[in-house]
This record gives C-alpha cells, structure tokens and sequence, in this order.
C-alpha cells in the first residue's frame, strides 16, 4: 500500500490527496502527521543550523578583516618610523658633509693666503704670469696640461 500525498492549496494549508488504489484509514493520518511534522522539525533546525553558520561566518570575517587592518596599521607605522629614521639619519650624515666641506675650504684659503702672502712664490708666480703675457706662442686650451 503507498502513503498519502500531499496537496498545497493557493493558501499554503496541506490536504492529503488518497491515492486511487487505497484508502486513507483512520489510523494512518495521525502517523502520517506526525512523520510530516518530523520531516519539517529537521528542515527547520537545518536552516537554523545554517543560519547560525552563517552568522559565524559572518563574525569570523569581521574579525579577520579587523585583524587585517590592524596589521595594515601596524606595517604602516612602522614603515612611516623607518622613514622618518632614514631622514634622520640622511640629515645628520648631510650636516657633517657640509661641516666637513666648509672645514677644507677653510684650509684650502688658509692655504691659499699663506701660498699667496709667500713673497717669493708671488713674485715667481708674477714672472710666469707676464711671460705668458709677453709671449708669442698661442696659449694653450683649457684641455692642455
């Protein structure tokens, strides 16, 4: 013998449909009830099940999304800390190039005055210089050592 079937009305309300070969007895519609009412007990804790799963999935992206932007964060800063070190560091470096250099060209015109005040390298150096003045030969280029 087959069990009843189901019917769903426009309304949503269900009406057992006998199946031409037999007839729904007195005692097969409350077990057939009950078997129904199972089977939609199942179907609701499953899409309970599922909904709580997907709040959880839910919970759990937030909370990886947050991680990350914590880590973001995080490597942000540091970056910014490493740059500003690395400035830091450039500038200094940059402050004891430019001591130095202005140290060299203090002794460079230290020397140079000394060189300058020498009265014989100055009259020698005014030698050359009107002998070049004086001579003939073409001077030679900027090229020419």
């Amino acid at each position: 013998m087959r069990s009843p079937l189901h019917d769903v009305d426009r309304r949503g309300e269900n009406h057992a449909v006998a199946d031409s070969n037999s007839a729904v007895s007195g005692d097969l519609a409350p077990r057939h009830d009950a078997l129904v009412s199972d089977a939609m007990d199942r179907v609701l804790a499953a899409e309970r099940a599922a909904q709580d799963a997907i709040a959880e999935c839910e919970r759990d992206y937030g909370q990886a999304l947050e991680s990350a932007r914590q880590q973001g964060r995080a490597i942000l800063e540091r970056a910014e800390a490493r740059i500003v070190a690395l400035h830091a560091r450039a500038a200094q470096a940059l402050t004891r190039r430019a001591a130095e250099a202005a140290e060299q060209r203090r002794v460079s015109g230290t020397l140079t005055v000394e060189q300058l005040s020498d009265p014989a390298r100055r009259a020698a150096a005014l030698v050359r210089l009107a002998a070049r003045l004086t001579s003939t030969a073409p001077e030679p280029g900027p090229d020419a050592e």
